[in-house]
């Protein structure tokens, strides 16, 4: 076996093994309604429940759960779209900006104790590696599209 089929078994197994952390539950709590909300406060504008279930890889069946329970916690609104009366247009609430804002606060403050834990030296070499994996994977993925 090469040191590279070693390696992504071995982050396999961590990541198995690990996927019950603070930030699996934190990303999990809630069945998908953090990362919607999240994507919605990145994004910025009103978007369809489609476009957010094809955003997110997730079944438009999901969508219309955590929109429901979004929409009764007061986090989001659905509205029909003035310009295509089929569409319907979901926006973040102004508790629903609270929301994402507490959560991306809280992620940062866990990463940035991790990083503290990990140390200068270590955290800048996570960095590093983690942006040569990233070009690496971008690489292979125009190549494949090229492929096509």
């Amino acid at each position: 076996m090469s040191f590279a089929e070693e390696a992504e078994q071995e982050l396999m197994r961590l990541m198995v093994q690990n996927r019950h952390s603070a930030f699996s539950r934190l990303e999990k709590s809630n069945q998908g309604e953090s990362i919607v909300i999240k994507f919605l406060a990145r994004h910025g504008k009103p978007t369809s429940p489609k476009h957010l279930a094809e955003s997110l890889n997730l079944s438009s069946a999901r969508i219309a759960v955590v929109l429901g329970s979004l929409e009764k916690k007061g986090q989001i609104e659905r509205n029909m779209d003035p310009n295509d009366r089929r569409r319907i247009n979901v926006t973040l609430t102004d508790c629903g900006k609270k929301a994402a804002k507490f959560q991306k606060k809280e992620m940062r403050d866990k990463i940035v104790k991790i990083f503290k834990l990990m140390g200068e030296p270590d955290t800048k070499q996570f960095i590093e590696l983690t942006a040569k994996f990233v070009d690496y994977s971008q690489q292979i993925s125009r190549k494949e599209e090229g492929d096509q």
